[in-house]
């Protein structure tokens, strides 16, 4: 087969593609989604302990207790900056180490009783506990064209958490995490010898992504919304309807494309059923969404 003919179907293939894509315009549209956490419904007071004592753990040397200190200090301060904006929400730290407890203690029942007085203690409904820290430093080896070996290293901030009723049931325990890309060095003998940057040096940077995680871990107690980008068919026969979709109108819209979804035109009635889709959809998610923002205030 000569070139040309090589050539030719892929032009055409890309023509299709180009002209495809032209008649589309995105639209973005907005869903959101329930809290993942419930807030109490006797009172939004929410208080915060640390039962992790990085003094402790004999994989924690003297020299990187700082850096746990600032990873704590990081993520009360995360939940505390998230929080600060509900009105319904009244947040305490009520402990920032929390000594003799330790991740075997604490699933022993009579743990519940020493959550029970901390709420009682503080007229609390919820109780967020901190049970432990993981900060650590990975390694990406990157060789280039030259054989130059580089490795690139990322920080990792993994922060334990339980949540407590205020009569000391578990009503979950999950992971809030955070990494960020800390830093590059070279390497040497293709990556047989490297030097890891110190953990102690990174304090502060493992603090900011405590932090980050703590305003994760909050904003699991309200709704969450996200955007969504659907494509629309464009053109003379689709130009009144996606102007009413587009304006915030998608109702308008509704009957134009129902009576296109009868087109004697196959292609235009298929594309006016594929918008038409999407104006459901788009409706849907502003029922779904505005039934959980009315339920949430109602709470």
């Amino acid at each position: 087969m000569s070139p040309m003919k090589n050539i030719l179907p892929t032009t055409i293939v890309c023509i299709l593609a180009m002209s495809l894509s032209s008649c589309m315009i995105t639209y973005n549209s907005q869903r959101t989604h329930a809290p993942e956490l419930n807030l109490p419904g006797d009172t939004a007071k929410i208080i915060f302990v640390n039962y992790f004592d990085y003094t402790v753990p004999r994989y924690i040397k003297d020299k990187q207790e700082i850096t746990y200190s600032y990873s704590v200090s990081g993520f009360s301060k995360g939940l505390a900056e998230r929080f600060a904006g509900e009105p319904l929400v009244k947040f305490r730290v009520a402990d920032t180490l929390a000594r003799r407890h330790t991740v075997m203690s604490m699933q022993d029942i009579a743990f519940k009783d020493t959550v029970r007085a901390m709420c009682k203690k503080h007229n609390a409904g919820l109780l967020i506990a901190l049970d432990s820290i993981n900060v650590w430093m990975d390694e990406n080896i990157i060789v280039d064209e030259e054989n130059s070996t580089t490795s690139e290293y990322y920080l990792y901030s993994s922060n334990y958490v339980s949540l407590y009723s205020s009569g000391g049931d578990v009503i979950e325990r999950s992971t809030a995490e955070r990494s960020k890309f800390y830093k590059s060095r070279p390497a040497f003998l293709f990556g047989l010898i490297t030097f890891t940057p110190s953990l102690t040096r990174a304090a502060d940077d493992a603090a900011a992504l405590s932090e980050g995680a703590g305003e994760d871990y909050a904003g699991k107690f309200f709704p969450v919304s996200e955007n969504v980008y659907v494509n629309l068919y464009s053109g003379k026969y689709f130009n009144e309807s996606n102007r009413y979709i587009t304006g915030g109108n998608p109702v308008k819209a509704i009957e134009p494309l129902r009576q296109l979804t009868g087109s004697p035109k196959k292609g235009i009635a298929r594309k006016a059923a594929h918008n038409l889709s999407i104006v459901y959809e788009i409706m849907e998610d502003r029922r779904a969404s505005g039934q959980v923002l009315e339920e949430f205030r109602k709470r």
